[in-house]
């Protein structure tokens, strides 16, 4: 990867005499940004090229060659890629277009260029990519001759067109790039390898990517995660794929799309995604520049009192809390701010305020102890001196140590003043919300970075063996999907607390089994072929006498048997009544990230009510707490309304529980309990239901 990064000497495979050829543009960005290497142009028609001595071939130089830049047509890069094993390249990045992206046949030549560079060992950046820039290596080897300024901002995107819009934005606020990396189609180098590298890059403080898919999602969430200890990492994801709407036999499977699983590995890893490239920008911006806030207390300073109160709501959508003054602060704003003036937060300097009266506000609560990021507003008024309140607030570039940022809320009249204030690193944005999302994104990576030290993932012991033969059983059988009842076997091989039940096959059984166990009791059809029994009438609740037993028995037997022709009945599940909660635990597996854990509101209308959360296996303790915490429904489990709450911590375990098994069992493809029943604190937790199939094998 470092000789991707800072080779010590470049050959441009299809460098050309046209100035019009991305070869030739190429070539002229690697001069134009004074590359400090040795520079070799390859073309086997042509003798100097930008007043450098051409070669005929790669093996034809005569000294070593670090990286290859290939911009030759698609056919010809295997060739090429060929040659350059057989000259020791180390690292090639290959712009040349037209491989999978176009189809079958562009596929089965991107492939051929993967196998030849793990034959040769070399890392290949590409195809179909804008290059890459290393600024403080003085490396443009790209065909775009925008030049960023160097900086401490790394950049890598899928999308060249993206690639583009951040290169611009750079120039227009001065923010430096480090290094600027365009993936294209990820044959070989993809997010993963750039951030293993990025992490440790002294020159680089915060990282930016703009992703549209992940082929090794667990490595990515890996270094994602040891990325975001040392340094923030900002994550524009789209192409919502359709994952999330294939056929999926539990309802876990049905919640789980690809989305919202990249969201848990985000999460996970401690990283911030963002929706939009305005967004995106806004938090390169204030990360580039500020410090980390020690807390989340803000204060507002304001010439407007509209701006000031917008700026209030949104502290509420993006995590931040209005600090509160202490008296000192309250009482030196009131000495020398006018009479009408607001002295709490947000504090309203009036709308004649001068740049002096901003300035005092704005150094008072920067220096209260409870205040750990500023935010000033301004409004163009004709009383205000736009420039002079901007030149005050850029003298606190790089002489504090909590964030402040600007909102210029305006058009032609705020130009200046921003202009200004991106020059001197404050972030500076045109509406209150977005310098409010910047501060809240700070807060939240300093909480979410802060929160997973020392967090190791919770192991689970189970009996590995007992439930290895069941499956075995169930796959020699030619079935994929278990019965509820070998589903509990697994859960209880695991130590997860099963209601007491016996599946019964006449009505006088099913009877005598409900008074055994104690009457009212639960009846469920038990069929490996059935998913979901309420659906068909297969489960009735709180049957209470032997009668009602014994006609319910023949009553379900007769209307699933008519509703689910050729379906294998074994029989009537009496099942224990035990009360609780009712939440959902389950599991999917995903191709890129492997099991994801959802939980959330039980029962029949969790599809419904959506009230769920995921994770990626294997799971921590503050994981498991922050997915239990996360859904709208907390409150009813914590005792709600003078209500009981609920065994959290036996929940926990049953959670821990499900992962492990996933883990441990990678021909599951769905499992789910739904409902699980939460007793009161120290009733423990039911696992009343189970649904469990495996990956059919090709």
């Amino acid at each position: 990867m470092k000789s991707l990064f800072e080779p010590e000497s470049i050959a441009v495979v299809g460098a050309s005499t046209d100035s019009r050829k991305i070869g030739h543009i190429v070539l002229n960005n690697l001069i134009q940004s004074k590359f400090r290497g040795k520079l070799y142009p390859i073309n086997p028609r042509a003798e100097e090229i930008l007043g450098l001595p051409v070669y005929t071939s790669l093996t034809a130089i005569p000294g070593k060659v670090d990286q290859a830049i290939v911009c030759v047509p698609n056919t010809l890069v295997p060739s090429v890629m060929e040659e350059a094993g057989i000259k020791g390249v180390s690292s090639v990045v290959v712009i040349t277009a037209g491989f999978k992206e176009l189809g079958k046949e562009g596929a089965i030549l991107e492939n051929k260029v993967g196998v030849i560079a793990k034959k040769y060992g070399m890392r290949v950046l590409g195809p179909n990519c804008m290059g890459m820039m290393n600024t403080t290596h003085c490396m443009n080897g790209t065909f775009t001759n925008i030049q960023p300024v160097s900086g401490s901002v790394a950049i890598a995107s899928q999308s060249g067109a993206v690639c583009s819009s951040l290169l611009d934005w750079s120039t227009a606020t001065g923010v430096g790039f480090s290094t600027f990396i365009s993936v294209g189609n990820k044959v070989d180098v993809d997010e993963a390898d750039l951030l293993e590298y990025l992490k440790d890059d002294p020159n680089t403080n915060v990282i930016g990517m703009y992703i549209e898919g992940a082929d090794r999602g667990r490595e990515l969430m890996h270094q994602a995660r040891e990325t975001s200890k040392k340094k923030p990492l900002i994550i524009l994801k789209s192409g919502r794929t359709s994952s999330g709407s294939k056929a999926a036999s539990s309802h876990t499977g049905a919640l789980s799309g690809s989305d919202q699983v990249y969201d848990a590995a985000f999460r996970q890893a401690s990283a911030i995604r963002v929706k939009t490239t305005d967004e995106l920008f806004d938090l390169l911006q204030v990360f580039s520049y500020m410090p980390l806030p020690k807390g989340d207390g803000l204060a507002i300073v304001t010439n407007a009192g509209g701006h000031g109160v917008m700026a209030a709501d949104a502290c509420s959508d993006h995590g931040l809390a209005l600090a509160s003054f202490e008296k000192e602060t309250i009482d030196k704003l009131k000495d020398h701010l006018p009479e009408a003036a607001n002295c709490y937060n947000p504090v309203d300097v009036l709308g004649d305020a001068s740049a002096d009266r901003y300035e005092f506000a704005i150094k008072a609560v920067m220096e209260d102890p409870n205040v750990s990021c500023v935010a000033v507003l301004l409004a163009p008024l004709d009383t205000v001196d736009i420039s002079a309140v901007a030149e005050n607030l850029a003298s606190f570039a790089g002489n504090v140590d909590k964030p402040v940022v600007g909102a210029f809320v305006g058009g032609t009249k705020t130009n200046e003043g921003i202009r200004m204030l991106q020059e001197a690193n404050i972030p500076c944005y045109d509406s209150p919300d977005r310098a409010i999302r910047a501060l809240g994104a700070m807060v939240r990576y300093r909480n979410m970075r802060n929160g997973t030290e020392d967090d190791s993932p919770v192991i689970i012991e189970g009996d590995k063996e007992k439930v290895r033969k069941l499956i075995d059983t169930v796959k020699s059988s030619g079935r994929t999907n278990l019965s509820e009842s070998e589903g509990k076997e697994i859960l209880s091989a695991y130590g997860i607390a099963i209601p007491e039940e016996v599946t019964c096959t006449t009505a006088d059984e099913a009877a005598a089994a409900a008074v055994r166990i104690g009457l009212p009791v639960v009846m469920k059809i038990d069929s490996p072929d059935i998913a979901h029994k309420s659906d068909v009438g297969g489960v009735r609740v709180g049957v209470a006498s032997k009668d009602d037993v014994k006609s319910e028995f023949e009553l379900m037997m007769s209307k699933v048997a008519s509703r689910i022709p050729g379906a294998q009945i074994n029989g009537v599940t009496i099942c224990q009544m035990v009360k609780g909660k009712e939440v959902l635990i389950g599991m999917t597996r995903d191709d890129q990230f492997g099991p994801v854990i959802t939980f959330g509101l039980g029962g029949v209308f969790v599809e419904i009510m959506k009230d769920v959360t995921q994770s990626i296996a294997p799971l921590t303790e503050s994981g498991v707490d922050a997915m239990i915490k996360s859904i709208r429904s907390y409150a009813i489990l914590t005792g709600a309304r003078g209500g009981m709450a609920a065994d959290i911590n036996s929940l926990k375990d049953v959670i821990f529980k499900i992962a492990q098994i996933a883990l441990d069992f990678p021909e599951i493809s769905e499992l789910e309990i739904n409902p699980v029943m939460v007793g009161d604190e120290g009733k423990g937790t039911y696992a009343v239901d189970a649904l469990v199939i495996l990956r059919r094998e090709n």
